[in-house]
């Protein structure tokens, strides 16, 4: 029987595992992460990771389970969308790491639904579900399709965030301001959601 003490040290390891993956997928994505990397950054052998995760495909599917708990957690859908998505841009803004393995995550898997866990596809299933609800009760545009307009107000968060550099050089020496650019994110999921009148 393992005592209190190894078990400790083993979930210790584990979390540095995810934490040291987390970083790696986010730098290089999934298809230039290395196992070898990962494992000398949370000083943990390979054969470890492998034991607990599986291959790099599912290891990434565990670390995308762990940062779409974490946004569910720091921002929890709620019926004011416009709220969401102000509060899913300033997320982003604070932890890029989420944004670029979200963003890895849709480079990676397009086309590969079938190979995504259930939990991550649950998760979206409740915005879903929250958005349709808020269409019923007359907050939102009842006209858009629920998973269309979560996908524009995700895509309206994270806009500017992953605008080309180039776009961001063009503003000159006096780039937008952080007020300015959640004010924008604001503006545009405000007129998403707008209820016709």
């Amino acid at each position: 029987m393992t005592s209190p003490a190894t078990q400790a040290r083993g979930l210790e390891t584990r979390r540095r595992v995810l934490d040291a993956a987390m970083a790696e997928f986010a730098r290089h994505g999934v298809d230039g992460a290395r196992i070898n990397r990962i494992a000398e950054r949370a000083r943990a052998s390979k054969e470890r990771i492998y034991a607990w995760f599986g291959d790099k495909d599912a290891l990434f599917d565990t670390v995308m389970e762990v940062g779409l708990e974490e946004l569910s957690r720091v921002v929890p859908i709620t019926p004011d969308l416009v709220d969401y998505t102000v509060r899913l841009h300033d997320t982003f803004a604070a932890r890029p790491d989420l944004q670029r393995i979200a963003a890895w995550a849709w480079l990676h898997e397009r086309g590969r639904a079938e190979q995504v866990s259930e939990k991550r596809v649950t998760g979206y299933r409740h915005k879903i579900a929250v958005i349709r609800d808020a269409q019923r009760a007359g907050l939102v545009d009842p006209e858009w399709p629920p998973h269309h307009l979560l996908a524009a107000l995700i895509a309206v968060a994270t806009s500017w965030l992953t605008a080309p550099v180039e776009l961001h050089r063009a503003l000159g020496p006096q780039p937008e301001s952080v007020d300015d650019a959640r004010a924008q994110v604001r503006r545009a999921a405000q007129r998403l959601v707008r209820p016709p009148r």
